[in-house]
């Protein structure tokens, strides 16, 4: 099939590599001229395992292909996945400036080039957008072929996205009417992923529903070992036998105690909930208090790294997990900043950071990056570990700094003073 993706961010980037491994020819398509160089030239704008080697692969076979100019991406293609962002404001509010205007041009493009064509949302946007915003730019369609409109939220986790597409526990597909038989052709790529076709706003309302529900496990499980280790519960023990139960605890993915959650996703969700549940007066004291229990447990850090009266301060990530370039709302660019209003020296070594991006987003941060762990960790007093793999760099540690542990219960075996956050 042919298909065109606008928005080259995390869904979009991901889903042109996964189509095109499937077979199918993708246009990308976005606004900014970097994004499309980047990738005609094989390299994904965006850090993702397994998305360079899948791009690299379809545009040697021709079948990835990325363009600024629109019209030139809806020549070649057939079905239009929307991939733009839905940035919040901060009371939550979603804004759907991107969607609409993405939405305004597709009309244009199809109101002269009267064509068989399917529009699908993949964006993260509340229930009732496409039922109340995007369904009203079609009507009183005057060409022969109206326009099939669908929504397919994206369950794709940075990090593991590539893994996420191919091996999803579901796909689900919001429409109107008859399940889109484009639809189901294009997503019928393995028959033990089971197609679940549904109206939009049930389909929009699920992506609402599984971030909540992550945000919910990693605040209660930080919550309830912070409570443990109160009582010198040996939380690392405990954790275990709590994880063996699968009988009534759904999965182990986020129920293992370490940072506060960040990223583009579950933050700017949860906001988003809060607004519709007071837009719509509906009380919500546990979902609503998710955010405030992840910034206490951030302040929690903070405290514990001021008591040291450290100087000098190194931190081991700064991305808001392993495996990522992104920094949104990640918890340790908060500490980063928190520690620099209080006059001390950080550093920070992460090999996954996007320095180009870090100085258009955040150049204040840019000064504090240092290209090598000698750099980082031989003269620190204190080390914040935020992220895997810092065993690897064991041999750069000043021996005499302190260590902070808050990505993993797990000792790293080092010669050197540490504590864990639940210690």
């Amino acid at each position: 099939m042919r298909i065109a993706i606008f928005g080259l961010g995390y869904v979009g980037v991901v889903n042109m590599a996964c189509f095109s491994k499937l077979g199918h020819t993708v246009w990308g398509c976005d606004v900014k001229s970097q994004k499309v160089d980047s990738i005609k030239n094989g390299i994904s704008p965006i850090h993702e395992p397994g998305v360079d080697e899948l791009l690299q692969q379809g545009l040697a076979s021709g079948l990835v292909n990325a363009s600024t100019n629109a019209k030139e991406v809806l020549d070649n293609a057939d079905i239009a996945l929307i991939c733009v962002g839905t940035p919040s404001a901060g009371d939550g509010k979603v804004n759907l400036d991107y969607t609409i205007n993405t939405t305004l041009d597709l009309v244009d493009y199809l109101k002269q080039n009267d064509r068989e064509f399917t529009i699908v949302y993949r964006s993260t946007i509340p229930p009732g957008t496409i039922q109340d915003n995007v369904l009203s730019h079609f009507e009183n369609w005057s060409g022969k072929h109206k326009p099939k409109v669908a929504f397919l939220p994206e369950f794709l986790r940075e990090g593991t996205a590539v893994k996420d597409f191919f091996h999803c526990s579901r796909i689900v597909i919001g429409s109107e009417g008859e399940e889109p038989k484009e639809l189901k052709q294009l997503l019928s790529f393995d028959e033990n992923i089971p197609l679940v076709f549904t109206d939009y706003k049930t389909a929009e309302f699920v992506k609402y529903v599984d971030n909540a529900f992550h945000a919910m496990k990693i605040a209660f499980v930080n919550e309830i070992y912070s409570l443990g280790s109160s009582f010198g519960i040996d939380v690392l023990k405990a954790n275990d036998i709590f994880l063996m139960d699968t009988h009534l605890n759904v999965s182990k993915n986020y129920l293992r105690p370490g940072l506060p959650f960040g990223g583009s996703c579950l933050p700017k969700d949860l906001r988003a909930i809060q607004y519709f549940a007071k837009s719509n007066n509906v009380q919500m004291p546990v979902i609503g208090n998710i955010i405030n229990s992840n910034t206490m447990l951030l302040d929690s850090m903070l405290e514990k790294i001021i008591a040291k009266g450290a100087k000098s301060v190194s931190l081991y990530g700064l991305t808001f997990k392993s495996g990522t370039d992104d920094v949104r709302e990640s918890p340790m660019l908060r500490l980063l900043y928190a520690l620099v209003e209080r006059g001390i020296d950080v550093k920070v070594f992460d090999h996954d950071i996007n320095l180009t991006s870090l100085r258009i987003e955040h150049a204040a941060v840019v000064k504090h990056v240092v290209s090598d762990a000698d750099q980082a960790f031989s003269e620190a007093e204190v080390i914040i570990v935020c992220k895997k793999g810092f065993e690897d760099y064991s041999s750069s540690v000043n021996k005499s700094a302190y260590l902070f542990n808050f990505y993993s219960l797990k000792n790293f075996n080092l010669p050197n003073p540490q504590e864990k956050l639940y210690s």
